[in-house]
């Protein structure tokens, strides 16, 4: 991890991802643990909480459980098997993690909200399959990049705290986001 790139000194009260941006003035009193707790939530609403209810989705407009369970395997399946690649090609990368983050985080987003495009009916298996799979591939550079920023900001001493954090706050961020899905659902389709 180049040090020289990251700033370990906790007076530098920027938040590593927003530099250099309008968004920086924003989020500069932001202290840096904070600001990763509050990125860590947002990347958790992107995690679990919303493959449940897009399976439920998936159900509700005439899905089989069987072409769920696939879909959902194949996204499981391929982050298993890249996690340790991405693991490596994020350790060894002279690109800044931060772009890796912003780039998984935009296309998982993205490949999520290909269930927009599903029609009523059990078609569409290929759109779903292949938008899960590369969801699998996007999601797997998440935990990498935030690991690496972690370490670089806060240094070893205090990685595993911070990490810990950022694990609690990605499981609070899934629970929020499932509590809205559900009462998104419950407010818009009452029967």
């Amino acid at each position: 991890i180049r040090s020289k790139e990251y700033s370990h000194r906790t007076s530098d009260r920027l938040f590593c991802f927003f530099r250099g941006g309008s968004i920086s003035v924003m989020l500069g009193w932001l202290s840096p643990k904070i600001a990763f707790a509050l990125v860590s939530f947002s990347l958790g609403e992107l995690g679990d909480g919303l493959n449940i209810f897009q399976g439920i989705y998936l159900v509700g407009i005439g899905w089989n459980e069987g072409s769920i369970g696939i879909a959902l395997s194949l996204m499981g399946l391929t982050a298993l098997l890249v996690q340790p690649w991405a693991g490596d090609i994020v350790d060894k990368t002279n690109i800044d993690r931060r772009i890796f983050l912003t780039t998984a985080s935009i296309a998982t987003a993205l490949t999520a909200s290909a269930i927009l495009f599903v029609r009523p009916g059990n078609t569409d298996h290929i759109l779903i399959f292949v938008t899960k799979v590369l969801e699998g591939i996007a999601g797997s550079f998440i935990g990498p990049c935030l690991a690496a920023l972690t370490l670089a900001n806060f240094g070893p001493k205090h990685f595993d705290a911070i990490m810990a954090s950022n694990i609690f706050w990605g499981h609070v961020g899934s629970v929020v986001a499932a509590i809205l899905a559900g009462g998104t659902a419950y407010a818009l389709y009452p029967n």
